[in-house]
């Protein structure tokens, strides 16, 4: 099996189903040889951070000098991306060996049971088959979708639980409330091992994680928001002040001050599991993460901003950081999926943005660039459809006001990103 043709079949994969206990990724680990119970595990869930919560932990593990496992979900560079050791993404011949092999008893599994295993149980499957395969000392996981009944909650024990920003988003999956979708989220916190959460959630999101971890008497740390100073230092940069710590962000605005606080306690926690973690690794480690398309600043001369947020909660971290740094009059390219309310993300972007290009994002949820225009020409004068991404960023770049923003979605990013890289 070549490279390509692991990535196609993987991609080939149902995506959905109702849950069944992930029966055919449970048969599937057995035959794998159960890699996953040999693993130490930091576990990440929520809405939105989850990313950049998984890319400081990591960063600060391998600053105190271990071999980490970090999985990410989706992937922005390559695919490859998904499945990384020390910042180093999977060899493409082991992906495909692996794959193979995976493939070899999905056969075996529908023919004796006639389950399929799904695309993100693959995945999964594959990330703790290769950590394992090659002896990490611990894996940072990024939940995919909601906690309780993803594929990457079939371990049995993690050290420590991270529970992000709870917003909105996969309502139809994860249910109509916060306190829903929290209780959803919160189903990967194991019995006595200890939880850290976001600083400023929501009440009834807050109440809700709390009573699961106290249900498994799991101890609960909520960072004191009155204890964590952002001061902003410099255009698009900042300094975090918590717990002693002096911190330059790697990511600018609060919210990623705020994940930082949840990196630092989590980290901390891993010192009773025997792990030497200094504080000094902790500085440097989250200092030095680079992690793609989080408000990431392209250029600073022209001014080209790159960001994945892609429900109202992102927005409103993009829209305070362009706040923070008085910047208005920008082009930007957006596209959107149908069910990340896109009306009121284009609603709240009008102070900031003069001209916008949407483009297409593939699958059935996305809109296509005609509807989204119809959707932005009652909020900006200057509106026009794009075949792609690329093309939109050509056609920007003879515009640019006070700069370009590309946001909207990961998958948007992943496509934007090696463009404007080449143009700058």
């Amino acid at each position: 099996m070549t490279y390509q043709q692991a990535v196609d079949y993987i991609h080939s994969r149902p995506r959905f189903k109702n849950t069944d206990n992930h029966k055919a990724m449970r048969k599937l680990l057995e035959y794998l040889g159960n890699p996953q119970d040999n693993l130490k595990f930091v576990h990440i869930a929520g809405t939105n951070g989850k990313g950049s919560c998984a890319a400081m932990s990591a960063n600060v593990l391998k600053t105190a000098g271990y071999k980490v496992g970090l999985n990410v979900s989706p992937f922005v560079v390559e695919f490859t991306e998904r499945f990384q050791i020390n910042g180093e993404y999977i060899p493409k011949d082991k992906l495909a060996t692996i794959t193979e092999k995976i493939k070899y008893y999905q056969e075996k599994i529908l023919e004796e049971d006639g389950l399929q295993l799904l695309e993100f149980e693959i995945v999964t499957a594959l990330a703790f088959y290769y950590y394992n395969m090659e002896n990490c000392d611990i894996v940072v996981l990024e939940v995919g979708i909601g906690g309780l009944l993803d594929s990457t909650n079939v371990i049995k024990d993690s050290l420590v639980s991270c529970i992000m920003n709870i917003s909105f988003d996969h309502t139809n999956i994860l249910g109509n409330t916060l306190s829903e979708i929290a209780y959803q989220k919160a189903g990967i916190i194991k019995p006595n091992r200890p939880a850290v959460c976001y600083p400023p959630q929501e009440i009834s999101a807050l109440e809700t994680i709390k009573k699961v971890a106290d249900d498994k008497n799991a101890p609960f740390i909520l960072p004191d928001i009155n204890d964590i100073k952002t001061t902003v230092t410099g255009f698009m940069q900042s300094t975090l002040e918590y717990d002693g710590k002096k911190i330059t962000q790697a990511f600018t605005g609060k919210h990623q001050s705020y994940n930082a606080t949840v990196v630092i306690e989590a980290m901390k926690q891993l010192r009773q599991f025997g792990f030497e973690i200094s504080d000094d690794d902790i500085i440097k480690g989250i200092e030095n993460t680079k992690f793609p398309a989080r408000i990431e600043v392209i250029s600073r001369n022209p001014l080209i901003i790159l960001d994945g947020g892609h429900n109202v909660d992102g927005v409103t971290a993009l829209l305070n950081v362009l706040k923070e740094n008085n910047i208005t009059g920008l082009t930007a390219v957006w596209a959107s999926l149908s069910d990340k309310e896109p009306e009121k993300i284009i609603e709240m972007m009008t102070p900031y943005i003069d001209t916008l290009y949407t483009v297409p994002l593939f699958g059935a949820r996305a809109l296509t660039p005609r509807q989204l225009a119809d959707m932005a020409r009652p909020y900006f004068k200057d509106v026009h459809t794009a075949d792609s991404v690329e093309s939109a960023i050509d056609m920007a770049m003879e515009n640019l006001g006070s700069g370009l923003l590309v946001f909207g979605s990961l998958y948007l990013a992943a496509d934007a990103r090696n463009h404007l890289l080449n143009k700058v």
